[in-house]
């Protein structure tokens, strides 16, 4: 549908370049004769109208090359032109005109031709934004679906192995495993050991037994350290 709705488009600013020529070319009295058609007065708003004619026929042509202007330009030009030919028309049916036969012919066949024009652009140009419309709330939730179920992927538990189990198998006994803190402190209650003897063997002195601080370590009685003279 986009591809007729381009086709007309093209072919409407066709139109509307021929238009846009011929009524700049308004100061050309004999043109306007050959073809049986009054010369418009004053020529100078022929001329501004005719400019505007070619800038349409100018953005059409660019909306038949960018889809993303192709519906919105349709639609604006296309009522531009229906609404030109119904004027055109109402013209003629009112007899103000002064126009031969053959200027009424020709100009009745330029308004029909802007009426029906214009109206199919419109009618193209709905069809098409209204489709265009569709398909984008469709892709809209596509990808929140997608969205959703990327998410629950993501956040699903995993089954991690655990290592006990592995070391069971492979026949091992799995021991508790303890994290020492980043700072590297000391453990709290280490097993102190006895220096090296003359053997070089270390033996661990228990902690209980190990003098503190407090207790005296000379083997004189607490008596005789009291009353040396007795």
């Amino acid at each position: 549908m986009k591809a007729m709705l381009r086709t007309v488009l093209f072919l409407d600013a066709a139109l509307n370049l021929a238009l846009g020529v011929l009524l700049i070319a308004s100061f050309w009295s004999s043109l306007y004769a050959a073809i049986e058609v009054p010369v418009p007065s004053p020529v100078l708003y022929a001329q501004a109208l005719g400019v505007a004619f070619i800038g349409v026929a100018w953005l059409q042509w660019h909306a038949t090359v960018n889809g993303q202007l192709t519906s919105t330009v349709a639609k604006v030009t296309g009522h531009i032109n229906w609404v030109t030919g119904a004027f055109v028309l109402g013209w003629l049916i009112s007899g103000q005109l002064v126009v031969s036969s053959g200027g009424k012919w020709l100009l009745a066949a330029l308004g029909a031709v802007l009426l029906v024009v214009g109206g199919i652009l419109v009618k193209l140009a709905s069809s098409v934004r209204t489709k265009e419309r569709v398909q984008a709330a469709q892709r809209v939730g596509e990808r929140v679906r997608g969205g959703v179920v990327s998410d629950t992927r993501r956040d699903a538990p995993q089954n991690y192995p655990d290592a006990r189990g592995l070391d069971e198998s492979r026949g091992t006994r799995a021991e508790p495993r303890m994290e020492t803190p980043r700072g590297g402190s000391a453990p709290v209650n280490p097993t102190p050991v006895a220096p090296a003897g003359t053997t070089g063997i270390v033996t661990p002195v228990p902690s209980d037994t190990a003098p503190t601080s407090n207790e005296s370590t000379s083997s004189v009685p607490h008596d005789a350290r009291q009353n040396p003279h007795s």
